[in-house]
């Protein structure tokens, strides 16, 4: 079963849906907790005490004027101001959507690139980009998805058996899971795909994983039960066609023929 998971900065400040230097300002004025897993990261549970208090934390070290945003949307609309612009989290404010909405928009080309400095978008196109909000909201729902880790978790919790992230990007590769988008360049699943796939599938799946991974062997592995080197291995391996197959492991049955076919 997948592990806990752990959030470095850029983790943290995505999954909140705020930018990495908005952490770093938070943690040093203690408005978040330092990190509990190797001093560097934090733990889920931590995690899971911050969504609520994400306009707390942006209103004391965001962008200067996020409180205004905030105090002009309870009231309406503002009034458009010549040169104002906008960034991502305040154009996910200004439209009424998620942070990761806008990312993901953007990336669907529903949104365009921004067009002030490159960075930002002009009060013109934030305009000109509200008809869209509710065809927007549509088009991504109103979750994220999950990566092949976190997703691994969730298929694990639902069908109490030994999912891991290989079984997803197996899933994955056989057609059965579609990304809705993408995080540093990794896949992210939407729920609903994932809630849909059959537990059998899921099953087979993880039975062919643990049958490869029972019969089968590590590099390591290998040398040792042949009691050779690691460096005899690798080269007795390369020369005779041996090569790794899932997982980066070596069937044993084949490790275990190497002396007579090196004979």
């Amino acid at each position: 079963m997948a592990k806990e998971r752990a959030f470095g900065p850029h983790q943290l400040a995505e999954w909140l849906g705020i930018e990495p230097r908005h952490v770093r300002r938070a943690e040093t004025r203690g408005l978040i907790p330092p990190p509990d897993v190797g001093d560097e990261r934090w733990s889920e549970g931590v995690a899971k005490t911050l969504p609520d208090r994400v306009e707390e934390i942006l209103a004391a070290v965001g962008d200067e004027n996020y409180a205004a945003v905030q105090e002009a949307g309870k009231a309406g609309r503002r009034k458009p101001v010549k040169g104002e612009s906008f960034g991502p989290h305040q154009l996910a404010s200004e439209l009424e959507l998620q942070r990761w909405q806008v990312g993901r928009a953007e990336q669907r080309g529903m949104i365009p690139p921004p067009d002030v400095d490159g960075k930002r978008w002009s009060r013109e196109v934030v305009e000109g980009l509200r008809g869209r909000v509710a065809e927007i909201r549509e088009e991504l729902g109103d979750h994220p998805g999950l990566g092949s880790i976190d997703a691994a978790k969730h298929l694990a919790e639902r069908t109490e058996l030994e999912v891991e992230r290989e079984d997803v990007r197996v899933l994955a590769g056989q057609g059965h899971l579609r990304p809705v988008g993408e995080f540093r360049g990794y896949p992210m699943f939407s729920l609903e795909s994932l809630d849909g796939l059959d537990r059998e599938l899921i099953a087979g799946v993880v039975g062919d994983r643990q049958r490869w991974l029972e019969r089968s062997v590590t590099a390591k592995e290998a040398a040792g039960l042949l009691g050779w080197p690691a460096g005899k291995f690798e080269v007795a391996a390369e020369r005779n066609g041996l090569v790794p197959g899932r997982l980066g492991r070596y069937d044993r049955a084949e490790v275990e023929g190497l002396p007579e076919r090196e004979g």
